[in-house]
């Protein structure tokens, strides 16, 4: 600890360094940060391991039975503060102890609903947030003192995550993007406007018809580019739009042939953009005019799908059993009439919201709700988020967060305000940066997320963004507590639904007591519990 002797004569900077160290020595301490001890924390508690002896501010649940089963990881989860919690963090980023509270109030099957049925939740909070930010959605390079376009749609998307009122519409948004994927890099900087009209097309078909979505998401120019679409002709059909609509985006592997592929890919061919504005320069334009006006005709350009039919393959194709001088939309009715969509698509979203492993019977059960809707993605994740799956302790704490649910769950929990600009350089390092996976199939997620790499990461995140230029955040949530144990029991609440073992909450309060500035305290215990393997998982 540094006495006020040495306070005296260190400057800002080494101060800063030395609470650095302490708080990385406490975390190594506590086992959180030595070779593997994240990871090993973490499987221990997503097997069962929670330390549930303690919650502050809740009531242990009635009855011995009910104790035993929540002990051994089987039964319903009975607090409903805690099951409101998981409800919220699967189907949103987290929520407010308000919301929270709200959500309790409810049964499972009233709490879903609300989600589910979004539409009528007001939003206009967000869009006037949104509106104050001024986020650089239209010019490639920036100007004005703003950044481009690129980095400020990731701010953007990450503030509407952060704040909306329709949490639901912003997990689904993102569920689409991990799964039928594009990325920046290969579309190249002069088509940033095509990746925000894909999330666009996302958040407005957050909970489709299946089948529109995949022919929507043909048609997406993001896409087109993205597998290669517009390059496919009659002369050269292009296989690989064809191929990963059928393994990554509705079938899965060992549904369909390699003949299958060649006949779906001669359905898409003939399908373009139209052209962008042609850029007119004077004669002996500079470099820098050249740029200036290629980029103007990119901002302005609105990219409209059409077929070319001289570049289209129209005769007779037998795909999946059936023949018929098929296009694209009759190869995706044909995909979808397929039973292996049934087996494919439920159970990517059941794994996205409850936990990796279905049983065959949860698997039927899916298969059954996707039929008996029409294949209607909003009746799957309702019937996922009522079902006793779900609500199970089974389900609870046993996926680890991504870094989007690890940053903006933060900001949700803490109740804290930001515009996600000073995060962005965080991001590639903590292993998901938005409008770039990694390759077609998304990012892996999982034990991927908590490699060594990238855990230091979150903890460089969280050195940066509770103490910018070395000063502590002001956390206001915490700040109301004046004692160290209730500031630990707030933070706890608030982020692990109280739920941490007896020693390590006594080993916070101790850290908490050593920090004499309640605002330095407030910020340091926001960190450890971050930092926590129990917060690492969703």
């Amino acid at each position: 600890m540094v006495d006020e002797g040495e306070r005296a004569v260190l400057d800002p900077a080494e101060r800063h360094s030395r609470r650095k160290l302490r708080r990385r020595a406490f975390l190594a301490a506590a086992g959180g940060v030595a070779a593997g001890g994240l990871t090993i924390g973490t499987a221990a508690l997503m097997s069962g391991g929670t330390g549930k002896g303690r919650e502050p501010g809740g009531s242990p649940p009635e009855g011995e039975a009910t104790a035993a089963a929540e002990e051994a990881g089987t039964g319903p989860i009975a607090d409903p503060v805690r099951r409101a919690a998981h409800l919220l963090r699967r189907a949103g980023f987290g929520g407010t102890p308000g919301e929270i509270a709200e959500f309790a109030s409810l049964t499972p099957e009233e709490a879903a609903d609300r989600l589910v049925d979004f539409e009528g939740t007001d939003n206009a909070a967000l869009e006037q947030r949104i509106t104050r930010a001024n986020f650089n959605l239209t010019r490639l390079r920036g100007g004005d003192g703003r950044p481009g376009m690129a980095s400020d749609m990731r701010a953007w998307w990450l503030t509407r995550m952060a704040y909306t009122s329709r949490p639901l519409e912003e997990r689904m948004t993102l569920i689409w993007h991990g799964l039928l994927t594009s990325e920046l890099g290969k579309l190249g900087i002069p088509r940033t406007k095509f990746m925000l009209i894909q999330n666009e097309l996302f958040r407005r078909m957050a909970l489709p018809r299946y089948d529109d979505l995949l022919k929507a998401i043909s048609r997406d120019p993001a896409m087109m580019v993205y597998l290669d679409t517009i390059q496919s002709s009659a002369a050269h059909p292009n296989e690989n739009y064809a191929r990963e609509l059928m393994e990554l985006f509705s079938m899965g592997v060992g549904n369909y042939t390699e003949q299958d592929v060649r006949e779906a890919a001669r359905a898409f061919t003939g399908w373009r953009l139209t052209a962008p504005p042609r850029v007119q320069l004077p004669e002996g334009a500079s470099e820098a005019e050249r740029r200036a006006a290629q980029d103007a005709a990119a901002e302005a350009y609105e990219p409209e799908f059409v077929i070319q039919p001289r570049l289209q393959d129209r005769g007779m194709k037998t795909f999946l059993g059936k023949t018929g001088p098929f296009g694209g939309d009759e190869i995706i009715d044909i995909i979808m009439s397929h039973d292996a969509p049934s087996r494919f698509i439920p159970v990517r979203l059941f794994r996205e919201f409850a936990h990796a492993n279905p049983g065959p019977e949860t698997v039927t059960w899916l298969a059954e709700v996707w039929n008996g809707s029409g294949h209607d993605i909003r009746e799957v994740v309702r019937a996922i988020l009522k079902s006793a799956e779900f609500n199970s302790e089974a389900a609870y704490r046993a996926k680890i967060k991504s870094p989007v649910e690890f940053v903006v769950g933060a900001v949700r929990g803490l109740e804290l305000e930001t515009d996600f600009r000073a995060t962005l350089r965080f991001w590639g390092p903590m292993g998901q940066t938005l409008f770039q996976p990694p390759n077609v199939a998304g990012w892996p997620g999982g034990p991927a997320w908590l490699a060594s790499a990238t855990f230091f990461a979150r903890l460089n995140f969280l050195d940066a963004f509770l103490f910018p230029r070395g000063r502590p955040l002001r956390i206001e949530a915490l700040l109301a507590r004046e004692d160290a144990a209730g500031m630990v029991d707030e933070a706890l609440r608030r982020l692990v639904d109280g739920v941490m073992s007896d020693g390590a909450r006594a080993a916070l309060v101790a850290h908490a007591e050593s920090i004499r500035d309640p605002v330095e305290r407030a910020a340091t215990v926001a960190y450890l519990v971050l930092a926590s393997p129990e917060y690492q998982l969703a």
